[in-house]
């Protein structure tokens, strides 16, 4: 399980903007590309674990502060999709 955890802790920790316009639109979810670029700045090089709770809920509040509650809850959704957690 750590390694699966590690490659995808590593996918989300490199994420440019694009990527996760794209990802979010693969999820239902509608970003503005400035959006994207402000959270990719939040985690990019962070090594931000989204399977510590305490650091994906940090995370996610400060998610929170640049979409907004409802997509910050989506986003939170996709985490639990990816981390079953």
């Amino acid at each position: 399980m750590k390694l699966f955890e590690s490659i995808v802790n590593l996918n989300i920790n490199r994420i440019t903007a694009s990527e996760l316009l794209d990802f979010a639109g693969q999820n239902g979810l509608t970003l503005t590309k400035t959006e994207a670029e402000e959270i990719t700045k939040l985690i990019r090089g962070k090594s931000v674990n989204i399977f510590d709770q305490a650091e994906r809920k940090q995370l996610l509040k400060n998610i929170e502060k640049i979409t907004g509650a409802e997509k910050a809850q989506k986003i939170e959704k996709i985490f639990y999709s990816m981390t079953g957690i």
